[in-house]
Formats: C-alpha cells, sequence, structure tokens
C-alpha cells in the first residue's frame, strides 16, 4: 500500500536495530555518517602494481601454477580498484558478524564468490602444510620455502611474519635454481 502524501512519513535510522550485537558500532565509520558527520579520507591500498609487473621466467613455475589452478594469480592484480566501491563496501562492514549491513539485509562473501570473482578453484586438495616455527625464527622458514634468506640485520624486509611484497615479487621473478624440486 503506498503511504497517501499527506501521512507524514516515519524515519528511519540506517543503523542496526539491535545494536547489543555491534559492540564496537560507536568507533565504525558508518556511525559518523549516520549522525551527519564526516569521517574523513579512505586510503585503498594494495600491491597491484608490484603484482602486475612480474615476468615469470621460468617455465616450470608457469607449468605448476596452471597445473593447481592457479593461473587467475596472473589475472587478480590487473583488476582495477573501484575506490567508491571499497569506500561503501568498508561502510557497510561489521566486523562483529563478519557481515555487510545493506539496506536489503546482511550479506557475506562465501568461497564460491572467491572462485567466480578471481577464478580460484574451491574443490580438490589443499595446497597448504603445516608450519611450524621454532622460536619465531620466520627467516628460517623464509629458506625453506621461498628459496631465499633474509639477513639477521634486515628488518625492513622480514618483520614478524609479514615480508616486503616488492622483495618476493623480485625474488619470483627469478629462475627456480636447477636442483629446485616440487614438493
Amino acid at each position: 500500500m503506498e503511504p497517501r502524501i499527506d501521512e507524514e512519513l516515519a524515519i528511519v535510522r540506517p543503523g542496526p536495530e539491535n545494536t547489543s550485537l555491534l559492540t564496537q558500532q560507536q568507533n565504525h565509520r558508518s556511525e559518523a555518517i549516520w549522525n551527519g558527520e564526516d569521517p574523513g579520507p579512505l586510503t585503498c591500498r594494495g600491491h597491484s602494481k608490484e603484482m602486475a609487473n612480474i615476468t615469470m621466467q621460468d617455465n616450470q613455475v608457469i607449468n605448476i601454477i596452471n597445473l593447481v589452478g592457479l593461473e587467475g594469480l596472473f589475472r587478480a592484480p590487473s583488476k582495477g580498484i573501484d575506490h567508491c566501491l571499497i569506500l561503501a563496501l568498508v561502510e557497510r562492514w561489521q566486523p562483529e558478524t563478519h557481515m555487510f549491513h545493506l539496506p536489503h539485509g546482511e550479506m557475506s562473501i562465501t568461497l564460491e564468490d572467491v572462485e567466480v570473482i578471481l577464478g580460484f578453484p574451491i574443490d580438490g586438495e589443499v595446497l597448504v602444510r603445516p608450519t611450524v616455527v621454532k622460536d619465531g625464527d620466520w627467516r628460517q622458514l623464509c629458506v625453506e620455502l621461498l628459496g631465499f634468506g633474509v639477513p639477521a640485520n634486515d628488518n625492513k624486509t622480514l618483520v614478524g611474519q609479514r615480508i616486503l611484497i616488492s622483495r618476493l615479487v623480485e625474488r619470483i621473478a627469478k629462475p627456480l635454481p636447477h636442483d629446485a624440486t616440487e614438493f
């Protein structure tokens, strides 16, 4: 039934109806927007430029990537970032529920969505193995899994378990050693 013109429309708050679930709502960007405040700019960061410039020099690596169905890795970096879409989604994301709160209801990203968007296979064998880091020695794990070490005095390339993407890209682009094995 359509409202009549002479009826007063109720103003609906776009926020959550039950605020007890969203304990961090007061710190979220959307709270400022709902209160008529400017939450300030949002900066989108990514590594698409570094990843887009990778030129694989070793067909063995390319063949393995294709064999396991991860050729979507080569296409993903070339996708542009839609800053307006990212901003709209950030304003509607609720970390407590891991959902987007939209006008028509809640929505989440599924594994199938990742498959469709990035072209990654979601069926079949898992491509990971247990990682045991003894005494927090991530440098040794880099040697074991990536084939290169990070000097102990280099606190920029490896910080905790995070590795500098430019260093990783630099290494990936090089040909494999002659004694490389497929583990």
